[in-house]
């Protein structure tokens, strides 16, 4: 398996593509220019087949329709964030440069599994950021979207947000069993380990 980490957006969006050793890949999140998406899944010869989204604010679904009709790709995500990914009230696309309105062809719940080729992504429910928010896990790693970050977790004054919430899914998170790499929706990775240590949110 390979993570890679791809900046995109314009307020620092990570994108991951997430590909087995047969280079079918998962695209997690995608917002602003896509050329250097598109760059690196050209130069590794990867076949996308799912866009999983782990919530539907406009930072992170910005590129989704035009990475779904380039590739014809699958998109994923929580069905408790349907009415935000359709409402640009709810996913703040209204105070950015489009309003967006997305469609997820899958909806899926607390301990579902999305295949993608040889990988298997286990869906983890974390409210708090959004209603909807969900923490794909594969193998010893969690994309957690802006659930957790690097010594911080994300905001709360969205539409359906909810700080009871998200106290709940960060020590759900924290009481987890072992260790995990964290690949946030901003910001650098971090370790599970080091934010059970160091991070004030948990």
């Amino acid at each position: 398996m390979t993570i890679k980490t791809l900046e995109m957006g314009y307020i620092g969006t990570n994108c991951y593509v997430v590909s087995d050793e047969k280079g079918t890949c998962a695209i997690v999140d995608c917002d602003g220019n896509t050329q250097p998406l598109y760059q690196y899944i050209d130069e590794n010869g990867l076949k996308p087949t799912h866009i999983l989204l782990t919530h539907g604010h406009f930072d992170h679904i910005g590129a989704v329709e035009d990475v779904k009709e380039k590739y014809g790709c699958i998109v994923c995500a929580c069905e408790k964030e349907a009415p935000l990914l359709a409402d640009p009230a709810l996913n703040a696309s209204n105070m950015s440069y489009k309003p967006l309105s997305i469609t997820a062809d899958v909806l899926v719940k607390e301990g579902d599994t999305i295949q993608v080729g040889d990988l298997q992504f286990k869906v983890i429910e974390t409210p708090g950021h959004t209603a909807g928010s969900i923490c794909f896990f594969i193998e010893k790693s969690i994309l957690s979207g802006d659930t957790l970050f690097l010594g911080s977790c994300g905001r709360m004054d969205f539409p359906t947000g909810d700080t009871a919430a998200m106290m709940q899914s960060l020590k759900r998170l924290k009481n987890l069993e072992g260790d995990y790499v964290v690949y946030p929706g901003h910001g650098p990775a971090t370790t599970l380990e080091y934010e059970r240590k160091t991070n004030p949110f948990m």
